[in-house]
């Protein structure tokens, strides 16, 4: 594919977006957003311990702003507690917090859906736990990560958890400690992989699915270094009636494994917090990220916008970066998004998007930014 021999990605000005830590905005991650069947854009941003979670409205980036706080049908936290006693398919408690970073809107039914990243080690209230055991704050970023699914019958208002979509294939714990799993044997010490999560989600505007693109990131128990974050895609098939099914993760040629346990094909190697737009112009997928280094015990993020171009979603072309003022440009989470009025987010139909990024609980900047011929 030769879309970067031809054209390139003009990052302009820089703009305040509507998520910003001064109105107790901390969003950590990429920002969900979706348009609904009446035309109205969505979006949540924040996340469930620091500061709130907000739902935002508008008809579209210009003029979006925060319509209320959310809340949540069940309680995060502790593991005696949290998400309503519903374990992860692993058998373990579920515990900890909920990061949103994909939205989806039923257009029968108007049910919102939330798909949310969740982690072992963080906000556990004395039952987090990572790949050593019981923490504070996880060792090596070492804890267990899971997708999971809430809804909302009032346009985001209140919440209520549904269940677990997406786990990784081997079991959330190691060797090292057992999370009262039973029987159950966790991971050997060595090379261990720590679930499935830090995902956004892609919503096909005329197609049958609904695509999420995650990460699985890999690491050494005894080196204390990651040693892989690589990027995935699952998806499930869209309805109607208000009920979302169940994913199908993709292995060896087809989407054939269970989005719980399943096995899965590696798609882009040590790409951190994969984001997919389809450009409609040119009839290509445009997927940003950001390099994830290996063998390095501290700055395993490269805070650099990293992007390719596919036909069908698996095969992706050569890497290029961002660049801005003859410089790389990114932060450790960046995102394409189309901002014209009636828009999907993740469909751009000319040349003319907004860039949005930020670090972890930050302000998310956003950049105005074209695509333009190369001379």
């Amino acid at each position: 594919m030769d879309f970067f021999k031809k054209y390139e990605i003009e990052i302009g000005e820089k703009r305040e977006s509507p998520f910003m830590n001064k109105i107790d905005i901390y969003q950590d991650g990429t920002t969900p957003m979706y348009r609904d069947v009446d035309g109205k854009l969505w979006a949540m941003s924040g996340h469930s311990h620091m500061g709130h979670i907000g739902m935002f409205c508008g008809e579209s980036l210009d003029d979006m702003k925060e319509v209320y706080r959310i809340n949540l049908n069940f309680c995060v936290g502790h593991a005696d507690y949290a998400f309503s006693g519903i374990r992860y398919p692993d058998g373990v408690k579920a515990r900890g917090s909920i990061w949103p970073f994909g939205l989806y809107i039923c257009p029968n039914t108007h049910r919102f859906f939330c798909f949310f990243h969740n982690e072992t080690g963080w906000n556990g209230k004395g039952s987090a736990y990572d790949a050593y055991g019981k923490c504070e704050i996880p060792n090596h970023d070492f804890d267990f990560r899971h997708v999971g699914l809430m809804h909302s019958d009032d346009e985001g208002k209140n919440w209520t958890f549904d269940r677990w979509v997406l786990t990784g294939e081997k079991p959330c714990f190691t060797e090292y400690y057992n999370p009262d799993a039973g029987v159950m044997k966790g991971q050997d010490k060595g090379i261990i992989c720590l679930g499935s999560g830090d995902f956004s989600i892609y919503v096909e505007p005329d197609g049958e699915y609904i695509y999420i693109l995650y990460d699985m990131i890999f690491g050494d128990t005894e080196e204390g270094v990651w040693k892989g974050c690589h990027t995935y895609i699952a998806r499930t098939r869209k309805r109607t009636d208000g009920v979302m099914g169940d994913f199908v993760k993709y292995y060896n040629g087809s989407f054939c494994e269970a989005g719980n346990f399943g096995k899965e094909t590696l798609l882009i190697e040590n790409a951190w917090h994969p984001r997919m737009v389809y450009l409609k112009k040119y009839g290509v997928y445009l997927i940003s990220y950001c390099k994830a280094n290996t063998n390095v015990g501290s700055s395993v993020i490269q805070d650099e916008m990293r992007m390719r171009v596919s036909k069908d979603m698996i095969h992706w072309s050569d890497v290029v970066i961002a660049q801005k003022d003859g410089k790389p440009f990114g932060n450790h989470y960046v995102a394409a998004v189309a901002h014209g009025e009636n828009e999907q987010p993740n469909v751009i139909e000319g040349d003319e998007f907004s860039i949005l990024t930020n670090h972890n609980g930050t302000d998310v900047s956003r950049f105005i930014s074209k695509i333009k011929p190369i001379n």
